[in-house]
Parts: C-alpha cells; sequence; structure tokens
C-alpha cells in the first residue's frame, strides 16, 4: 500500500485506499477526462476531513504536492470530481441531522444525495426545489450552484442556503453566512486565516468596486468567482454566494443549513407544440410574461429518434422538421390564480398552436417526457451523445438565432443536434455523437467545440449558463474573460488557498495540452445524464 495511504489510515477514522480497482472507479466522472488520483480517502466524520486537509497543506508547505478533489456522486460533467491527487469522498458524510418543520429548516452533511433529501422533507410536506439528478449530493449541488424556482421566480441553491460549515485550505473549520456589520467587524479582528479571508475579500471589493459592477452585469455567467458581485450588501457580508459555484476550490463544505419550502398543490402541467424556431421564441415570451414556472423547451427529434428505442412520446405523434415542444405547469398557491393564467394563455394563443393540458388520460405521458430523453441520449452505439458543454446561456433576444445556427452546425457537420433546455434560465443542451476512441473522432469533436463556442459568442451568450466551468470548459472559456478579471479570480484563489491544494486547474490559467490528453477514449459510465 501507498506509504501516504497507510499514515492517513493510522490518523483519520475513515478508509484511505491506494489499490489500482479503486483508484481506477474514481478516475472519471460524468465528463470526458480521465484523471487517475494518487489515492482516495472516504471519510466518515468532518474531523476527517479537516486532518486530510491539514495534511495536504502541510505537506505542500514543504513543496510537496498532494491536491485535493472533494468528490460527491462523481455527477460532474466537466471534470470538477477528478483530479491526480487526494480524492476525498464524501459518499458516508450522508446523513440528515435534523428538520425543524416549525422554522422550515433542514441541516444535512455534504453527502447526502438530492433524492434523499426531498423523501425525507416529503414527509413533512416541505421541498427542496432544486433541479437535479436525484443521485447528485447537497455538496456537489452547491459547488456548481444548481438551479431552483420558487413558484414563479427562477433561483439557485444559494437562495436556500441558511449557514455552512466550511473547511478551509489550512485544516480550519468555520461557520459561514450572513453577517451583519457588527458580526463582520469581529471577523475582521481575528488572526487566523478566516479573518485573513474576510479582510483580504473586503479589501478586493473596495479596491476594485468597477471591475466587480462589470462582473455583476453578466447576470448568467456562472464561471469563474462570479459570486464575488453578491458577497456585500449594504448592511450585510456573506462568503456564501462566493463559495457558491466555487467547484471546491476555495473550500470544503461538510455541512450545510438549508432553508425549505412547502410542497405546492400538484402542479397544473400542459405543453404547447411550436412549428418552428419563431413560434417557440413567441411562445416562451408569453409563458414568462404570465409568470408559468419550470419551462423547458425539447427539439421535437429527440422524440421521432427516441421512438426507434421503443420510447414514443405520447403527447403527439411524429412531428415535423423543426418544431419543439414547450412543457411548463403551473404551481402558484392559489387554485384561481392558475385559472387566470390559462385564461390568458389561450387567449394569446393562435390557431395553429397545439396546448396540451395534463389530465387522466395523458398524466403519465407528462412524467415519460425525460424518461423519453435519457433513451435517446443513451442510444449511442458505436458513438456516444457527449457532455460536451450543457446549459450554455443564450439572451432571449438572440435565441432564434442560435437555434437557426445549430440547425446549420448540424448540417455541416451531418451531425443529430436536438437542442433541450430551460426557458426560465435561458440555457440550451445539445449533445453531439462523436466517438472519442479514434483520433479522427477527437479532431472532429475539437473542430465541433470551437464552432459551437463561436455561434455562443456570437449570439452574446456563456457557455457557463447552467453550471461553472470545471477542468474541461476552463480550456475554452478563460480565453473571453478580460485581464482585470481574471486578475481578480486569481488574488480570490490566492485568498482563500495559498498553497493552491484545493481543486487546482479549475479557476486559473489551465495549459489546454495539459487538459486534452486526459481525453477518455471510450464514455461507458452508466445511464447518460439529461441534467
Amino acid at each position: 500500500m501507498n506509504r501516504i495511504a497507510i499514515y492517513l489510515n493510522q490518523h483519520i477514522d475513515g478508509v484511505v485506499y491506494s489499490a489500482p480497482n479503486v483508484l481506477e472507479y474514481y478516475s472519471t466522472d460524468r465528463s470526458l477526462l480521465k484523471f487517475h488520483p494518487r489515492i482516495v480517502a472516504v471519510p466518515v466524520s468532518t474531523n476527517d476531513i479537516c486532518r486530510l486537509v491539514k495534511f495536504s497543506n502541510q505537506l505542500a508547505a514543504k513543496k510537496i504536492s498532494l491536491p485535493i478533489t472533494v468528490r460527491g456522486a462523481g455527477y460532474s460533467k466537466t471534470g470538477s470530481s477528478i483530479g491526480n491527487g487526494l480524492i476525498i469522498s464524501t459518499e458516508r458524510l450522508n446523513h440528515i441531522q435534523e428538520i425543524d418543520v416549525r422554522q422550515r429548516l433542514i441541516r444535512v452533511q455534504a453527502g447526502v444525495t438530492l433524492g434523499e433529501l426531498k423523501k425525507a422533507l416529503g414527509v413533512h410536506g416541505l421541498d427542496l426545489p432544486v433541479s437535479g439528478d436525484p443521485h447528485e449530493t447537497v455538496g456537489g449541488l452547491i459547488a456548481k450552484n444548481a438551479s431552483a424556482s420558487v413558484n414563479t421566480e427562477p433561483k439557485t441553491i444559494i437562495d436556500f442556503i441558511s449557514e455552512a460549515e466550511i473547511i478551509l485550505s489550512d485544516g480550519s473549520l468555520i461557520t459561514v453566512g450572513n453577517l451583519n456589520l457588527r458580526m463582520l467587524k469581529k471577523k475582521l479582528e481575528q488572526k487566523d486565516l478566516e479573518g485573513e479571508i474576510y479582510r483580504r475579500v473586503r479589501d478586493i471589493l473596495d479596491k476594485q468596486s468597477e471591475n466587480i459592477m462589470k462582473i455583476a452585469l453578466n447576470t448568467q455567467n456562472r464561471s469563474g468567482y462570479s459570486g464575488i458581485k453578491s458577497v456585500q450588501g449594504k448592511w450585510s457580508f456573506n462568503l456564501l454566494p462566493l463559495l457558491c459555484g466555487s467547484e471546491g476550490t476555495l473550500g470544503i463544505i461538510s455541512e450545510v443549513i438549508l432553508r425549505v419550502e412547502p410542497v405546492f398543490e400538484k402542479p397544473d402541467w400542459f405543453a404547447i407544440l411550436c412549428n418552428n424556431v419563431k413560434d417557440f421564441a413567441r411562445i416562451s415570451k408569453i409563458l414568462k410574461r404570465l409568470k408559468f414556472t419550470d419551462i423547458e423547451v425539447y427539439d421535437a427529434a429527440l422524440f421521432n429518434q427516441a421512438e426507434s428505442t421503443g420510447r414514443a412520446c405520447g403527447l403527439f405523434r411524429k412531428a415535423p422538421s423543426g418544431s419543439y415542444l414547450v412543457v411548463a405547469n403551473a404551481k402558484d398557491d392559489a387554485r384561481r390564480n392558475r385559472r387566470h393564467k390559462f385564461a390568458k394563455l389561450k387567449k394569446e394563443l393562435t390557431g395553429k398552436d397545439k396546448l396540451i393540458i395534463e389530465d387522466v388520460k395523458n398524466s403519465r405521458d407528462f412524467v415519460a417526457i425525460n424518461e423519453n430523453l435519457l433513451a435517446y441520449l443513451n442510444d449511442s452505439n458505436p458513438k456516444y451523445y457527449l457532455p460536451l458543454i450543457d446549459g450554455v446561456y443564450i439572451p432571449e433576444e438572440r435565441q432564434v438565432d442560435f437555434l437557426r445556427g445549430i440547425q446549420f452546425m448540424a448540417e455541416r457537420f451531418k451531425l443529430k443536434l436536438a437542442v433541450y433546455g430551460s426557458v426560465d434560465f435561458n440555457t440550451f443542451t445539445v449533445r453531439p455523437s462523436f466517438t472519442p476512441a479514434t483520433s479522427e473522432g477527437r479532431k472532429e469533436l475539437i473542430t465541433f467545440l470551437r464552432n459551437y463556442l463561436k455561434l455562443i459568442d456570437i449570439c452574446g451568450g456563456y457557455p457557463c449558463g447552467d453550471a461553472p466551468e470545471g477542468r474541461f470548459l476552463a480550456v475554452f472559456t478563460r480565453a473571453s474573460e478580460d485581464a482585470e478579471t481574471l486578475k481578480i479570480y486569481s488574488k480570490i484563489k490566492e485568498i482563500f488557498d495559498p498553497y493552491d491544494i484545493l481543486n487546482p486547474g479549475l479557476k486559473q490559467e489551465v495549459e489546454p495540452r495539459n487538459v486534452l490528453r486526459h481525453f477518455r477514449t471510450d464514455y461507458n459510465n452508466g445511464v447518460n445524464c439529461a441534467k
């Protein structure tokens, strides 16, 4: 066994592994990359993580590198949950510590999955309205600042966090949450790393206010440390917006208190089949104006192609080429508000718009929409529908141009480029099929990526609209950031992590060759996730 693994096994209550088969298992996530770690640790407590981080920090002080990557369920599609040093898995930090029904709060460890959380809350008539795969962990959802929605308003998971326990790069444990000015003053007077962080972050906010205002204008861009724009209020100070979306590069979340919501009465789902791109743009504007929520769009080609797998969409027969299915719901508290919304919607629809409202007969068809999508994504032999860039942000006024550009690229590259995404957040995903096992397939993939990123830029969008950049996208997104913004991000990383031991290679300068040489030659990693 690795000498470091032997040493660490003597000092933590969990288990540290160095066996080749274990390292192989943790070398991939849902991304296209593969990094073999040196060792894997499965801690059973926060104290275990503190000891592991302190050990890595002490090695770094002696110029011995053992970088740390924290891993939840390994569902990252950008390579943020893999690394070539020490992997810390939160799979055994999976306890729901406390539920306060009256105050609508829940305290959980970072390794609790979204599915387990929702199941426990459901017993009490509560919910955390965050979107994600049921197997994703709370820590992972915070690391990418997952999208969420409350009634008629789109949000992210940061809006539901009351406070969190964070392990800093020196192994110390702190609690982070909203501070008033008196509490902030006490933090600034501390002589430890926590105090240093508060002092230097506030200094950045004071000296770089103009540049931070520029970052704030890019409201949907989740690359870098864009949360810096929300750290300081008029009478408050909160590091949580900076940590959400930081992908484990500033600190490690061990436990969190979340604010939850009462479960709405069963939402009224409906779908509208749009015949073309212009119809989709018109319908999406109407739905947003009427404050419908959870609005999703699917290229009808997804369902036409999935029919060959036996998963035909029951909401319509074969749809015409270039058409889109828009699905949304009304989940207002008051049933009267829902009726008014539907009445207004019907008045604004034209005779060519096909409105399908959920009822007893078609209820199963609405439930099966995501199953139809998964059937399409996983019908991929010998090629794979690869998660290259999921959830790109495209401003509403340029979405017609974007969708037409996708149609043009599909013809040019002779690819199936069916689109799906969130109308609430103006994010879109395409999953092109390539064969990464061949050099020719990898060249085609890179050529496609460059053209796709160019299209996103022309349409005024961002590649990181739904999640941060991770290892993979960092190669392509750094060039779009201005020099002053990159300096701010670099400074933030240095403040929190002086020795660069926490998930290095995600938010700083990235060497393309170093990342691209880690391309996987296959993509056989269980079910290819839609979200």
